[in-house]
């Protein structure tokens, strides 16, 4: 009854979504953002909380980058603990406004920046040889720039699937659906939906996330955007060398309706003495000319 409690909060119709995944994890991001079905890091707990199970002993990462929040996360395969700040863009998210304001008809308009700190704390279960369930609550306090902050609580889930070589996951962001009042009206983190495939091999003495991953992620839901909705896939792959010391990853991320709004990715992972390992990634937009990326350090074993 638990499992199939938990698949049916997971799978349940989704209200239109209002953040979409992404922003966290340099491995993540280097891979174009397909991690869902990979998540052996500390950043697992955003992507998929159930990967916490499948990764290192011990996993603890300091992300930063300069348009992207910090990442403070630490991950043993049974319990994680995160902080992490998300950053949203124009458009993102939407704003329910007050009657009479003039908005073509719309109801909603979009507001120049909404911000969030996450405290959040992660536990997984294994309900079957293969198959993991995880939880992460989160303390989540809100607000526009300069505007007043509201804090609550909201809680993500996932799952994750192993056979062979292969995962499977699926994961729910917001499945509280937090509300925040701001001065254009009221912001709402809809419910988020992904599921991923990966192709992952795992051999010593390539390291802990080696020799190779191949991965696929899209979401199940919908995202408003200035430009229209949203709904993104991603792809990417991960490769080990020099016995674990040296990884490389390259990944693309498209929007599957609309705009392409197509993202290429890269990064590279070199590891120091003392399970000491400093990860690197750059993310370019198709319709932009300016780069994102972010740096971390982990110490993993």
């Amino acid at each position: 009854m638990r499992i199939i409690a938990f698949f049916a909060l997971v799978l349940a119709p989704a209200l239109a979504g209002a953040q979409t995944f992404g922003g966290i994890g340099v491995r993540a991001e280097g891979m174009g953002g397909a991690f869902v079905a990979v998540a052996d890091d500390a950043s697992a707990v955003y992507w998929n909380p159930a990967g916490i199970a499948t990764g290192a002993t011990f996993d603890l990462m300091v992300a930063k980058g300069p348009d992207s929040g910090l990442f403070v996360g630490a991950a043993l395969p049974v319990l994680g603990a995160s902080y992490y700040e998300t950053r949203e863009a124009a458009g993102l998210p939407t704003v329910s406004t007050s009657d009479g304001r003039d908005n073509g008809g719309s109801g909603k308009v979009p507001i120049g920046a909404f911000t969030t700190t996450n405290f959040g704390v992660t536990v997984v279960q294994t309900v079957a040889p293969g198959l993991v369930i995880g939880t992460t609550a989160r303390v989540v306090t809100g607000g526009t720039e300069g505007g007043e902050r509201r804090t609550t609580g909201d809680l993500d889930a996932g799952a994750m699937m192993s056979f062979w070589r292969m995962r499977f996951g699926v994961t729910a962001r917001n499945l509280i659906q937090p509300k925040f009042e701001t001065g254009d009206g009221e912001v709402q983190l809809k419910r988020q939906y992904r599921v991923g495939a990966a192709l992952t091999p795992r051999a010593l003495p390539t390291g802990v996330h080696g020799p190779f991953s191949l991965a696929f992620d899209a979401d199940l839901t919908t995202t408003p955007d200035v430009r229209g909705a949203r709904r993104r896939a991603a792809a990417g792959g991960e490769y080990w060398i020099a016995k674990g010391f040296v990884g490389v990853r390259a990944g693309v991320g498209w929007s599957t309706l609309g705009e392409r709004d197509v993202a290429f990715s890269g990064g590279g992972t070199a590891k120091l003495p003392r399970s000491i390992y400093v990860d690197g990634q750059l993310t370019k937009w198709n319709d932009s000319d300016e780069d994102s990326w972010t740096i971390a350090a982990r110490v993993t074993f």
